[in-house]
């Protein structure tokens, strides 16, 4: 088995530069309303029939499945979204060699974008050579697609670099513009016809998330940006709302690119040339929305706390704040979901797997979240600040 595994990654969302694109965004023709043939297709189990999923197999590890719809993530997501640049230099094979790595540890699934530079092709050919799927992204900035044809061509082109797309994720910027639940649609119409296996969504705000499912848009993800530090999916009522509608969170920025971690506790804030990664630099933006740096210190001490009662107890004699910090996001998302991990090197595979090891009790919960209360932001529903909307 260990051989056949041996044959085998906005803000968030977006790579630094795509955050200008917001300041450009011209009006978009809004689309036609979705036609009540179109959700009769959607609504036909017929039509919504897949191929049989093709899977490798990985070693025996503590990292759960997690079901979106007729997909099975692993419960936490390799993201190589630091390929789209920002994060150092790498090499493919190193990169590949991170993949099966992971892969071999259990965490089975993988996360790109159309928007991330080479991360596409270069997470394709590890899934296309080991026959098996990968999440990605359909992202709408300037140019919004005018009929399905122009949607199909675009998740073909993903297609074609993947192999096979497990879930893909849509991103629309400018969401004053209604025509993105037309293209939701389309879409799923895709999806029926089996160019990949489940709709998901990203940095949407509730109320348009209500409208696309209202539409008749079968969305089994959502993938937002969800930590100790950053509750606006909770705080907002999407959670709930996912919750209800059968959607799984997928969070991503879960420790901070590193500040939920030992190496800010009893420390300054990160500046200046320490900031050497976009991810560092977009975190500490939301460390310090969350509050004072001094508030971020009581946030890490608790964590320790926590973490020192966890290795005591025997529930896991390596547990960190970082595992900690993931614990907390998993434990109180009430949708079930996963963690999407940023992944650069190899250096923390047993950390990430670590984090499914042991449950946190009812108190430890609750301490943490006396904490969190205190917080003064992130301000709004998801990615409204990202939007310039507060």
């Amino acid at each position: 088995m260990r051989s056949l595994a041996g044959h085998l990654l906005f803000l968030s969302l977006l790579p630094a530069g795509c955050l200008l694109f917001l300041s450009l965004l011209p009006a978009a023709l809004p689309l036609s309303p979705a036609s009540p043939h179109r959700r009769a297709i959607l609504a036909s189990p017929a039509a919504l029939l897949l191929p049989p999923s093709l899977s490798i197999a990985a070693p025996p590890s503590p990292i759960p499945k997690i079901q979106a719809g007729s997909v099975s993530l692993s419960a936490s997501i390799q993201g190589y979204w630091q390929l789209a640049g920002g994060h150092g230099a790498y090499s493919e094979p190193s990169v590949l060699s991170t993949m099966q790595k992971h892969y071999e540890a259990g965490l089975t699934s993988f996360d790109t974008a159309d928007i991330y530079g080479p991360s596409e092709a270069i997470v394709g050919k590890f899934t296309k050579k080991n026959k098996i799927g990968a999440n990605t992204k359909f992202c709408v900035f300037r140019d919004v697609p005018r009929t399905k044809d122009e949607c199909r061509r675009r998740v073909q082109a993903s297609l074609g670099k993947l192999g096979k797309i497990d879930v893909l994720q849509f991103f629309w910027a400018d969401t004053s513009n209604p025509a993105y639940v037309d293209v939701a649609l389309w879409l799923a119409e895709l999806r029926a016809e089996g160019l990949y296996g489940e709709l998901g969504v990203t940095n949407f705000a509730l109320p348009a998330l209500e409208r696309m499912v209202k539409a008749g848009v079968p969305v089994r993800a959502n993938q937002v940006q969800c930590s100790a530090m950053d509750r606006r999916v909770v705080r907002s009522g999407q959670a709930a709302f996912c919750k209800e509608h059968d959607i799984r969170l997928v969070s991503f920025g879960t420790v901070g690119s590193g500040i939920l971690s030992e190496r800010y506790l009893n420390r300054k804030a990160p500046g200046g040339q320490e900031q050497d990664t976009y991810s560092l630099r977009m975190y500490s933006t939301t460390a310090s929305r969350f509050g004072s740096w001094d508030l971020v210190q009581e946030l890490l001490t608790t964590m320790d706390s926590v973490a020192a009662n966890v290795r005591s107890s025997g529930r896991c004699a390596s547990a960190t704040i970082a595992n900690v910090a993931q614990r907390f996001v998993l434990q109180t998302d009430p949708t079930g979901g996963c963690l999407l991990v940023g992944v650069r090197n190899a250096d923390h595979i047993e950390d990430n797997v670590n984090t499914h090891r042991f449950q946190l009790e009812g108190g430890e919960v609750d301490e943490i979240q006396k904490v969190v209360d205190k917080a003064k932001g992130p301000r709004g529903d998801v990615w409204d600040l990202e939007r310039g909307l507060v």
